[in-house]
């Protein structure tokens, strides 16, 4: 960044082979940075409006490292663009933790490569952490490309909580389940938990918990990272009028527990053990783990059903 203040946001993009995704995602920074720009002019921008991205690169093989280093080079765009080329997959939680060490914001945007928001979503993130210091987890309303709504909040994780949330599946189109229901389940079960696809977090809250816990290599991260702000005495709310676009599964190729492949399936059900061990009580993690090994011991290829199985016995 040019000037001594730091940027307002630093936008934190995990890339893992993304290819043209990582790209929109990438121009939809830009847009910001360039309205940004354009309102405040380059002289007299002040830090209150100004963004920088960086990308870390999971050992990517598609390509799109490449352009990244490109937009990186490119002193002329509005957006300050650094390229973090890991070396080789270090999982979502710990390559944030790398981004965020490398980024200067007060305000961290976790932004999917498959995922987009604009300039007016992103700045009433921004002014709703600055009007409460408290609020560490500021959410967008997510939508699928098609504009059909996506779930950003869900309950508590543990056995109660993923069984209403596997109820609300069925009906994740439906204006109720992303308002009314949310307000009514909150003081029942609790303060839940918003998706890391498009969320803005305070710096100092983030670091004040340790950041991602790097135990979760793919998928629960974000939900132990929230409970672990709620247990610090910080808030999460989503913010009305905010809303951003996410593809939900284009990474891996599964969009929730039903559509789960082979490949990702052990990092999920190991992410899931971990956090049931940490934070769910012994009844629960029995209840757990009797499940998982009904499933397991369903599963027809016999490579694959050992391999889950194991995970069991080890985790």
């Amino acid at each position: 960044m040019s000037g001594s203040e730091p940027p307002a946001v630093s936008a934190l993009v995990v890339n893992h082979n993304a290819g043209d995704w990582l790209r929109v995602c990438l121009e939809s920074l830009q847009a910001i940075a360039e309205a940004w720009r354009s309102e405040d002019g380059e002289a007299e921008r002040g830090a209150a409006s100004t963004l920088e991205a960086v990308v870390v690169d999971n050992a990517s093989v598609d390509g799109s490292t490449g352009m990244v280093r490109e937009l990186a080079a490119d002193a002329s765009t509005a957006l300050p663009v650094r390229l973090v080329e890991a070396g080789r997959n270090l999982g979502f939680g710990a390559a944030c933790n790398l981004a965020a060490e490398k980024s200067a914001g007060r305000h961290l945007l976790l932004l999917n490569p498959d995922a987009r928001i604009d300039e007016e979503s992103l700045r009433g993130l921004v002014e709703a952490q600055e009007l409460d210091e408290r609020l560490a987890v500021a959410a967008p309303a997510l939508r699928y490309p098609d504009g059909s709504r996506q779930f950003v909040w869900s309950p508590p994780v543990g056995v109660p909580g993923e069984a209403i949330q596997r109820l609300r599946n069925r009906f994740e189109k439906a204006a109720w389940n992303h308002g009314l229901l949310p307000r009514l389940l909150k003081p029942l079960v609790g303060a839940g938990w918003h998706t890391a696809a498009c969320l803005l977090v305070r710096r100092s809250a983030f670091e004040e918990v340790g950041g991602f816990d790097e135990g979760f290599f793919l998928y629960f991260e974000d939900a132990d990272l929230c409970l672990r702000l709620h247990r610090a005495g910080y808030r999460q709310h989503e913010v009305a009028g905010a809303r951003a676009w996410h593809v939900r599964g284009a990474m891996t190729g599964a969009d929730g527990e039903r559509s789960l492949i082979p490949g990702v399936e052990r990092f999920y059900r190991a992410s899931q053990l971990r956090y049931y061990e940490l934070h769910r009580p012994r009844w629960e993690r029995a209840v757990l783990r009797r499940r998982l090994r009904r499933r397991f011991r369903g599963i027809g290829d016999e490579k694959h059903r050992n391999a889950m199985l194991r995970l069991l016995d080890e985790a």
